[in-house]
């Protein structure tokens, strides 16, 4: 318990395009809010977004940050949605369970201040609409703040219907890709497929339960051929692209099975046209399903933080640096040109 009315609060702020400002100040504990104290916040590919293009961004200076884990008080900790629904909008009164599909959501580190601080402190009505658990444990839960992340994840292979004992094939071996490698395995998929540029990081989806890596090139030959040979030409029961790269989707819409799902998981930058070519008789022959899948509701992030819990995926493997105030901007730099494939971000 804090025994004055005041904290001081570390602050790394973005000012402005890849700007960044440590700041140290003194506040005042709102009464009207939820303070938390942060033990870690995930850094995520939308935060790249943010900081390099200053997309979603509504006013400089901002804290990023909404994989965020803490704790309230003493051994009550806390994880938490990265956005809480308007309530007011027709996404919101037509599809209540699912607030992940708000018109017009409240984002935590782009609405208002995010994670990447000693303190965070959240409106008790915003608190109230957000995916979130609260947990006492006397012990934190060491990659609590990835609960998040891997909500969306659940939430991406559930809505291609995936059931045990069928293929599954992931385009791009990033964070998420890697995620939803180890998610498959853990829901005992027959075949695991990955492709990617880089080697290393097939490496690691091997590592994670990937039975096949296709390393691809510009000088690539047959390769469609080559990544069907796992289902003996027949296709994959889901396709993510878990990347937002045109091609990538376009890949993926070619490899689905009959009666298969895919699932377009990586938004496209909003900066870059996001028509997209496809085979429209390939797909009505093969009854196939074009989908896409954003972000999480309560029972994602439920399902995400028993997984955590009882350690069922190792992201050990995964997480690959951890980041503080001094080696921030170092890190940011290293995940922006992919030679980290995750990176923590901790204030102590």
């Amino acid at each position: 318990m804090l025994k004055s009315n005041y904290i001081t609060k570390k602050s790394i702020y973005l000012t402005g395009i890849n700007k960044f400002k440590i700041s140290e100040k003194k506040q005042k504990i709102n009464k009207d809010k939820v303070l938390i104290k942060i033990d870690s916040c995930g850094i995520c590919s939308s935060d790249l977004k943010f900081i390099f293009t200053g997309s979603r961004i509504k006013k400089y200076p901002i804290i990023l940050g909404h994989e965020i884990s803490g704790s309230i008080g003493k051994n009550k900790h806390i994880v938490f949605g990265a956005e809480a629904p308007c309530g007011k909008c027709i996404s919101c009164k037509q599809l209540k369970k699912d607030t992940n599909l708000c018109d017009n959501p409240i984002s935590v580190g782009s609405n208002f201040d995010g994670g990447f601080s000693n303190y965070f402190s959240i409106d008790k009505k915003i608190l109230s609409k957000i995916p979130h658990i609260i947990y006492k444990s006397n012990t934190k839960l060491k990659y609590a703040s990835l609960a998040e992340s891997l909500a969306c994840v659940i939430n991406g292979l559930e809505i291609t219907n995936f059931k045990k004992k069928k293929n599954i094939v992931i385009i791009g071996a990033g964070y998420m890709g890697l995620l939803f490698v180890s998610l498959s395995k853990l829901k005992k998929a027959k075949n695991i497929s990955i492709i990617d540029f880089d080697k290393k990081r097939l490496k690691i989806a091997k590592k994670l339960g990937a039975n096949n890596l296709f390393a691809i090139s510009k000088k690539e030959k047959n390769l469609l051929n080559k990544i069907l040979e796992p289902t003996k030409g027949f296709g994959y029961d889901a396709v993510i692209s878990a990347n937002g790269n045109l091609k990538s989707h376009e890949l993926a819409c070619k490899l689905v099975a009959k009666r298969g799902v895919i699932n377009l998981f990586g938004g496209v930058p909003k900066n870059i046209k996001d028509k997209l070519k496809i085979d429209a008789n390939f797909i009505h022959y093969k009854q196939a399903i074009i989908t896409g899948s954003f972000s999480s509701n309560q029972n994602h992030l439920t399902k995400a933080f028993e997984i955590i819990k009882n350690k069922s995926i190792d992201f050990s493997k995964i997480v690959t640096s951890y980041a503080n105030y001094e080696n921030f901007k170092d890190k940011i730099k290293l995940l922006k040109n992919k030679k980290e494939v995750k990176s923590i971000f901790k204030p102590i």
